[in-house]
């Protein structure tokens, strides 16, 4: 897969439901207790339809009583209910102030952590709702979506499982929890499936634990030894490894074996309520990205058509999904392109990349190489194509032909360069666009180019003397 996160895991593999916030809202009564005076007039003005009045009368009711914890409580949590986590967080805060010990508060200032993806402080409090009351089901249940997001499998699967046990003790709970607990434990926990492995492959990935990831998938494919998803993601790791044969190798078993894909996610308990046609818009994705990463190693080893042969399966197949970054498909077979000096279908495609993604500040500054080669005043003298994150650009390395422009191409430089200022607004944090932009200034004759190509070299650009020569770098 072109990136490897945890977002983009649950999208193609886990689709592990968001719960945060949702469970925020189920009423399951975790610390039994009767209602108090507030919660049946809060449910009486509620079962009315007159909910634009319960939080200002619970905001009264607090001034009233500024340190009584359950008002507290229930002002914070209604104002989760309309999505202001700021104000609930803040009385969630202050019921900990009036009672330490308070077991819900510290569970659901968690969950507001979580849901801003503050994982760290929302373990931080989740721990301590442990601590305060080991008996809830809901928080060993949101400490494990924690972890995972964490990529700690086995402390998520150890939380999981005691929900589970607390569960069999106890009858009142949503069967929509009770049916993700048991998906997440099949899902993460179970040894005798292929998704045990690939998923702490995953998690030693994202912590850049590359050698531990590929020990994982190793002991995957002992027993699953055509399992196209462990064999993609182990792939993954040998390219983020720079081990491109080993990578190109384990692609090439994946694709062989890439109707397994499909098999993986007809197994899977989350699939079951998915359409035929969905599970093969997932399938496509997950074969999509295979030939993205494989492209990716053909690059580094010069095999430039077999690249494009890639890069134009993956686009066949990549569907209009979120997270999928349909965008990064159409600027690499634009970098491709170039390569080949196609700098028409390059610039075609870092259209499309654009009008995909208007954010994405890679293609402008290609589109902009692409223009100027178009007009023929530029010549490659090398490419470097070191490790890098896929949505990066290959870096191809620009050298003058001739001195300043000629009003003929003057235009096509002025519009170059501003699509570079575009690509350097949108990210700054990317020195070959300081370098584009920098000889396209020079060709102008703009007496800043300098700027640009001593600010590239500062990020680590490599300038050659022929272009910097009157400069102080």
């Amino acid at each position: 897969m072109p990136f490897v996160t945890a977002k983009q895991r649950c999208i193609l593999m886990k689709f592990k439901i968001s719960l945060y916030v949702i469970l925020l809202l189920i009423t399951v009564r975790v610390f039994g207790q009767d209602k108090t005076v507030y919660e049946i007039k809060v449910d009486s003005l509620a079962q009315a339809g007159r909910l634009e009045e319960i939080i200002p009368y619970l905001e009264r009711e607090v001034k009233k009583e500024p340190r009584n914890e359950i008002l507290l409580r229930l002002t914070g949590f209604r104002y989760l209910q309309v999505n202001n986590l700021e104000m609930g967080k803040k009385y969630y805060l202050e019921a900990l102030a009036v009672n330490p010990a308070c077991a819900r508060c510290y569970l659901n200032i968690g969950r507001i952590y979580a849901s801003e993806s503050d994982f760290k402080q929302a373990l931080d409090y989740l721990d301590k709702a442990v601590a305060a009351d080991s008996t809830d089901v809901l928080v060993y249940f949101n400490r494990a979506e924690i972890y995972f997001e964490l990529e700690n499998m086995d402390a998520s699967c150890q939380d999981y499982t005691k929900a589970k046990k607390l569960l069999g003790k106890q009858g009142n709970y949503d069967p929509q929890l009770i049916k993700t607990i048991e998906e997440s434990i099949e899902d993460l926990c179970d040894a005798s499936k292929a998704s045990y492995y690939y998923q702490r492959g995953v998690a030693f990935y994202n912590l850049k634990q590359y050698d531990k990831a590929l020990a994982i998938y190793s002991s995957g494919l002992l027993k699953f030894p055509a399992n196209a998803m462990i064999l993609s993601f182990k792939g993954n790791a040998h390219l983020a490894l720079k081990d491109y044969q080993n990578a190109e190798a384990n692609y090439k078993l994946a694709l062989a074996n890439k109707q397994g894909l499909l098999v993986e996610y007809e197994k899977n308990p989350r699939f079951a309520a998915a359409s035929r046609q969905e599970l093969l818009t997932y399938y496509n994705a997950a074969v999509a990205s295979i030939y993205y990463t494989d492209a990716e190693c053909k690059i580094y080893a010069g095999q430039f058509d077999e690249a494009l042969r890639d890069m134009n399966e993956a686009i066949a197949l990549v569907p209009d999904l979120p997270g999928l970054n349909k965008e990064t498909y159409f600027n690499r077979r634009g970098e491709i392109y170039l390569e080949n000096n196609q700098f028409d279908l390059a610039r075609t495609d870092f259209n499309h990349s654009i009008q995909v993604n208007d954010k994405y500040a890679v293609s402008y500054v290609n589109r902009a190489i692409a223009n100027v080669s178009l007009i023929g005043i530029l010549k490659k003298s090398k490419t470097m194509v070191g490790a890098r994150l896929a949505n990066l650009p290959f870096q191809n390395y620009l050298v003058l032909k001739g001195g300043a422009s000629s009003k003929k191409v003057e235009p096509v430089l002025r519009v170059a360069v501003e699509d570079c200022n575009m690509g350097i607004t949108l990210d700054g944090s990317i020195g070959f666009s300081y370098y584009v932009r920098g000889q396209i200034k020079k060709m102008l004759a703009d007496k800043d180019y300098c700027l640009d190509l001593i600010k590239a070299k500062n990020m680590g650009i490599e300038v050659e003397p022929s272009l910097s020569a009157g400069c102080s770098l």
